[in-house]
């Protein structure tokens, strides 16, 4: 038995997408979703990587893949189509998790206008479509139906708010879910929905493993990088506290201090 497992798991009947569910950040919510007892449905463009991440997921939890309440759904978070489909096949979701992401790490006058559009159309519009099209059932349910409680949770960055060179698209990308973040919170709160973000600092994943003594040149003052499961924690508690929203919560070992 896994050790985050209870007589109730806190997210016992919730349902729960997840897009860039298939590693990072995204796997480890997904992961920590799942051990609470919530159905996760694991968004993503790739079959393969799906598949491996259910596998992950089971060995997490300690629970046979069978038994497990996963979903894998192709998904392509830039096609407003594929939201809109995601929503009809799921109409009483209960949690959404924004976490689809690409990188940057060209000086501006360097980067393609494909690379810069790619970006935006994950990182940021992705976002929008599913904030749209998963929130307007929320709201729904919650002025019509008397099923308040949807809640969203959009990945955001440090770097949002604290400049790098060399990743100017990526940071408007994540600086524009907080001002999606903020704006929503507002305009889906009468509805009984939850609109929060996470802005996660530097995080040990596949995106950072070739970043050497970022630790030492960064001066975090915790002086190590964030871990994705103790982002999994933040995303536990804004999906589990009923009085959280237009929470941005910063989890980037004191770099935001400096």
């Amino acid at each position: 038995m896994n050790a985050l497992s209870r007589a109730t798991p806190k997210l016992l009947g919730k349902t729960a997408a997840v897009t860039g569910a298939s590693r990072g950040i995204g796997l480890a919510i997904a992961q920590r979703f799942a051990s609470e007892g919530a159905k996760v449905i694991l968004l993503g463009r790739n079959e393969q990587r799906l598949l491996l991440a259910r596998n992950e997921i089971a060995k997490f939890s300690g629970v046979e893949k069978d038994k497990l309440q996963l979903e894998l759904r192709l998904h392509d978070v830039r096609l407003s189509e594929d939201w809109t489909d995601l929503a009809k096949a799921h109409p009483n979701m209960d949690i959404l998790v924004n976490c689809a992401g690409v990188t940057q790490a060209s000086p501006l006058p360097r980067t393609h206008p494909d690379t810069i559009t790619n970006i935006l159309h994950t990182n940021l519009e992705g976002a929008i479509f599913g904030c749209k099209s998963i929130g307007r059932r929320m709201v729904y349910n919650g002025n019509f139906l008397g099923n308040p409680g949807g809640c969203i949770i959009n990945i955001s960055s440090l770097l949002a708010t604290k400049g790098l060179s060399g990743t100017s698209v990526y940071a408007a990308s994540k600086a524009g879910l907080l001002g999606l973040t903020t704006s929503l919170a507002a305009e889906y709160a009468p509805a009984g929905v939850r609109v929060n973000a996470i802005v996660p600092g530097y995080i040990d994943t596949e995106m950072t493993k070739d970043l050497g003594d970022l630790v030492e040149k960064m001066k975090i003052p915790l002086g190590r990088l964030g871990t994705t499961e103790e982002v999994a924690d933040a995303a536990m508690f804004l999906a589990t506290n009923e009085y959280a929203t237009n929470c941005i919560l910063n989890l980037d070992g004191g770099l935001s201090a400096i």
